[in-house]
């Protein structure tokens, strides 16, 4: 019997970071569309992230999605690293017949919104976000570049409305919150089309249990199932035919 040693195993592992540690392929990194798409979207993000892989597996979401009828739909924007990647990626610009609405407080958590059991979870998650305008101003200008690229500021749900889409190819859930990430899973679900796909990118991180027993709930309700990333992320996608809406 052969063993390893923990040298060896480090001079093995292709990426280890962001939860995520793995002896496989990921030569998508070094692609030049990808590297670009990525450092645009890092732009005003914070620099102790390094998410290649769950922008690599939004970017793959977005991609199928772009084929679909419908608009594209961001709650959780913070400093846009997700949509500005994907927006890049896809050459967002150009796709006339689409918008992509961003919604975010652009403040963090509003406090009433966290439950006393998601508390003690995320009780110091709000320091990562400043208060006032600056990350708001900061992601106008980030998002200037695309006319089709709608910044919504204010609470979710009481915002939702605001999105004058009647059909949605792609939504990403990102609001640390389970109350709030519900309310938009409900609210765009019969909107959803057939093949459209909601990411949810705190499904399987420990500091978000209460947000995924959430979705699972959601998920037993629609009559469908989430795949569990080792991302962190879940994936949702609208069956083609489905005796719920």
């Amino acid at each position: 019997m052969t063993t390893t040693t923990a040298n060896e195993v480090e001079r093995k592992l292709k990426y280890a970071t962001d939860g995520l540690f793995t002896f496989h392929n990921c030569d998508f990194m070094h692609e030049p569309r990808f590297k670009a798409a990525y450092q645009y979207g890092v732009v005003n993000g914070r620099s102790d992230l390094s998410i290649e892989w769950r922008v690599h597996v939004a970017i793959w979401c977005a991609t199928q999605c772009a084929a679909l009828e419908g608009d594209f739909v961001e709650c959780g924007v913070h400093t846009g690293i997700l949509a500005g990647s994907i927006m890049t990626w896809l050459d967002f610009g150009s796709m006339n017949d689409k918008k992509y609405y961003l919604l975010d407080t652009f403040e963090g958590i509003p406090v009433e919104q966290i439950s006393s059991l998601e508390a003690s979870l995320i009780e110091q998650m709000n320091r990562k976000y400043p208060t006032g305008d600056a990350t708001f101003l900061m992601a106008k200008s980030k998002f200037k570049k695309w006319s089709n690229a709608k910044i919504i500021r204010g609470k979710v749900p009481e915002t939702l409305d605001q999105v004058e889409s009647e059909k949605i190819a792609f939504l990403s859930i990102d609001m640390n919150v389970a109350s709030a990430e519900i309310a938009a899973a409900e609210h765009f679900w019969p909107k959803l089309q057939p093949g459209g796909m909601i990411l949810l990118d705190d499904y399987g991180w420990e500091a978000h249990i209460y947000q995924k027993l959430a979705f699972d709930e959601f998920a037993k309700a629609n009559n469908i199932n989430i795949l569990s990333l080792p991302t962190g992320q879940g994936l949702i996608m609208k069956p083609h035919s489905s005796t719920k809406n």
